[in-house]
């Protein structure tokens, strides 16, 4: 006999279930990363001035002079990237489906 009720069929678990903790552990490295980089980053001295009046040139600072060091813009963009992996997994845990 040929039997063609349909059977009932468990839904397929989604391939994702380790993307949560992915995210969560990309999340704490960047963090650390980034806080390394300011612990132990070198300790150098901007070597500016400020004056009372505008700069005669067209220019405003002189070239290749920043405010912060190298290695605290590299920890700053660390941070800023572990900001936006936390993000991404608190939003994987609250859009999370529970049953």
């Amino acid at each position: 006999m040929d039997d063609t009720t349909p059977t009932q069929q468990e839904p397929a678990r989604a391939p994702r279930t380790r993307l949560p903790a992915l995210a969560g552990i990309l999340a704490a490295l960047l963090l650390l990363a980034g806080i390394l980089f300011f612990a132990l980053g070198p300790r150098e001295n901007a070597s500016f001035g400020w004056f009372a009046y505008a700069p005669l040139s067209a220019s405003m600072f002189m070239p290749g002079m920043h405010f912060l060091t190298t290695a605290q813009l590299t920890g700053w963009l660390l941070i800023a990237l572990a900001a936006c992996a936390a993000t991404f997994w608190a939003g994987l845990m609250v859009g999370r489906r529970t049953r």
